[in-house]
């Protein structure tokens, strides 16, 4: 477990991740975290600092400048302003005397060098060097390299009393089938069940919570390594899904959240915007833009498997722009103007790849899934949050209603009600009306589509589906599916029945 862990934290980047696991790692080992890394204020080289004890040692002041990967001559004291050496100095010039809080100054002072990978031996003699020139009576250094992070982060985090041998194994067994998204996913919801089954304080759903997030890290660091997202994908939807329902459940409780809670909650969120931008922005993005892309991409060995991947791209790039979207209003409230920029041009990188896997892949245009109705919803919705889509929702529209028309009476691949492939395969040029008609009992996708084209004033649209209703789907219960209060809780963690 130790080696896997080294070899996750080499992979990390800074920003985000390797200074997004640190807090968590020292609240577990006891630290205050008074400060982390934040986005447009300067840090004077500090990107985490913490107070407390350690193996029972004096209360010491921990001030760590996070860098990434491995720490060689040009990362020590070149050029760039990113050098750990000039942030060194910014901490024992700036950031002790002007900007820690006056309750630790006399406290014994550790600036600590945390690096997800360790020193090259040829900068080794340099950073020694500077660190006796620099220490005094208060003041000391400490190297934290992928080494010692990991032993901490399995002496703290993964400990056998906290994650049990078999939790251990089954992240493992994630880790090693990446090549099998759906066979890593499921072997890390059983690791998600496990963690958090018969939690039964505070302290314990804290722990958990920060365990699953640290899994869900070093998942995605294996893939991105290897190159295949899928899992990581697959795993950060459950991740999330899994802490907001606990999260969830406690607010529910007591009314509030405390912020070690609300902290894990977010750098869970935080991980999974990552991961699914990841996916969309570096993967499907480039493609998107290319006729027959997309489902040149996908290798699909039929026509209905492309059908399902392609809609259940569509359905991840328009909730990616959709989180974008409502975290660039929460950061203009908080005043976060740097990051209301980066969320918003992302909203918008969204919303053109959308368009463009849309025109470029005529097979968007024909669902073969009454489920299709979510990701044509959440597509709307994307493309509906800001003016110039509207034209371009509106053919959208009208070209699935024909085609899914047209399909269903001239006996094609309709939309049905059926969501496995073997029963979809089977009603691949389906000439009887019996089995037609069964397979579409029920459809909520053609009366949401006939209330986008109210929406839309499309009355000619909303007339061809009355018609079609009338003359061929008299038997089908047309429904619109509305949630109440109780539809959430069930929803989170896959209850519904």
């Amino acid at each position: 477990m130790k080696l896997i862990l080294r070899q996750y934290l080499a992979t990390l980047r800074e920003r985000k991740e390797l200074d997004a696991i640190l807090p968590d790692l020292l609240s577990q080992m006891g630290l205050n975290v008074f400060s982390k890394p934040s986005i447009g204020t300067r840090q004077f080289g500090v990107d985490i600092a913490a107070v407390g004890r350690i193996n029972g040692g004096s209360e010491t002041v921990y001030l760590f400048s996070v860098k990434a990967g491995n720490l060689d001559r040009t990362t020590w004291d070149g050029a760039s302003d990113q050098s750990l050496r000039p942030s060194l100095n910014e901490i024992i010039d700036s950031y002790i005397p002007l900007i820690l809080p006056p309750e630790h100054k006399d406290k014994p002072i550790a600036i600590c060098v945390c690096l997800g990978g360790e020193i090259h031996e040829a900068t080794r003699q340099q950073v020694s060097g500077f660190f006796r020139t620099n220490s005094t009576l208060q003041i000391s250094f400490e190297e934290w390299n992928g080494d010692r992070l990991a032993a901490l982060i399995q002496e703290h985090l993964l400990r056998e009393d906290l994650m049990p041998s078999e939790a251990r194994g089954l992240l493992r067994k994630s880790l090693a089938l990446i090549d099998e998204p759906e066979v890593s996913h499921r072997h890390f919801g059983t690791l998600v069940r496990q963690l958090t089954s018969g939690l039964g304080t505070s302290k314990q759903e804290l722990t958990a919570s920060r365990q699953i997030l640290l899994c869900l890290w070093t998942l995605f660091a294996w893939c991105r390594d290897a190159g295949n997202l899928e899992a990581a994908y697959l795993a950060s939807e459950l991740a999330l899904l899994a802490l907001w329902a606990r999260t969830h459940e406690c607010m529910g409780k007591r009314g509030k959240l405390n912020k070690a809670r609300a902290a894990v909650f977010f750098s869970t969120l935080d991980a999974y915007r990552q991961i699914t931008g990841a996916f969309i922005y570096e993967k499907i993005g480039p493609v998107a833009s290319v006729e027959h892309g997309l489902s040149s991409a996908t290798r699909s060995s039929n026509e209905l498997s492309l059908n399902l991947k392609l809609f259940d791209v569509l359905g991840r790039i328009a909730l990616c722009g959709i989180w974008n979207d409502w975290l660039r209003h929460v950061a203009r409230i908080q005043g976060l103007e740097e990051q209301e920029r980066e969320c918003s041009l992302l909203f918008h990188q969204a919303r053109e790849i959308l368009a463009q896997a849309i025109n470029n892949n005529p097979t968007l245009l024909q669902p073969t899934k009454d489920d299709h109705n979510t990701e044509i919803s959440l597509a709307v919705m994307l493309l509906g949050r800001e003016s110039g889509y509207s034209e371009y929702i509106k053919e959208w529209i009208k070209e699935i209603t024909r085609r899914s028309i047209f399909s269903y009476e001239t006996r094609g691949q309709f939309p049905c009600m059926y969501s496995t492939f073997s029963q979809l395969l089977e009603l691949t040029d389906c000439k009887s009306d019996d089995v037609r008609k069964e397979a579409t009992a029920g459809s909520v996708l053609y009366p949401t589509l006939a209330l986008y084209a109210t929406v839309w004033e499309c009355a000619d649209l909303y007339r061809d589906i009355r018609q079609f209703q009338n003359d061929h789907m008299e038997h089908c219960s047309f429904q619109l599916w509305m949630p109440n209060e109780q539809s959430e809780q069930p929803i989170w963690l896959n209850e519904v029945t």
